[in-house]
């Protein structure tokens, strides 16, 4: 009991998806970036706790949406988010989140349409940033990586013998 290979021990090493964070999506904020807007958007987990963050949008063609909510109510966090546009094909445009992230000394500035809070995070990000993947993604390699494992074990009992 508690051999190699035993338990779940494979579950430590994967990364944390997005699924498991709270998303912040342009879509969300559609018809709502102007200066002077604001409002709140509210999360609710499996669990049936909340959680909820507030925003506010200042500036004119280089608007800023400020994010401001409660970590682990105990720190009021209040992070700016530069928001950028492209033009689309027909006359419109679309809006970006710029990543306001500092990984390793460097700034980001990843545009991204969604900004994540991993459960261990302290501030939205963009989930390159983050290191966050895909549900789906785990679940389309977990054949391979058992079957790595499989041959791997394999060889280590042929060396055995």
């Amino acid at each position: 009991m508690g051999g190699f290979g035993s338990g779940n021990w494979h579950r430590f090493d994967r990364k944390l998806t997005v699924d498991e964070s709270l998303t912040l999506a342009m879509p969300d904020l559609r018809g709502r970036i102007h200066a002077g807007s604001s409002g709140t958007f509210i999360w609710t987990w499996s669990s049936g706790s909340k959680s909820s963050v507030d925003y506010f949008v200042t500036g004119g063609d280089a608007p800023v949406i400020t994010l401001h909510y409660r970590l682990r109510d105990t720190e009021d966090v209040r992070i700016p988010v530069r928001l950028q546009s492209t033009p689309t094909q027909f006359g419109g445009e679309r809006w970006w989140f710029t990543c306001p992230l500092i990984v390793n000394g460097t700034a980001c500035n990843r545009r991204a349409g969604s900004l994540h809070l991993p459960p261990s995070a302290r501030y939205f990000g963009c989930r390159k940033c983050h290191g966050l993947t895909y549900r789906s993604c785990q679940q389309a390699h977990q054949q391979e990586r058992i079957f790595a494992r499989v041959s791997s074990m394999e060889t280590q009992l042929a060396a055995l013998k």
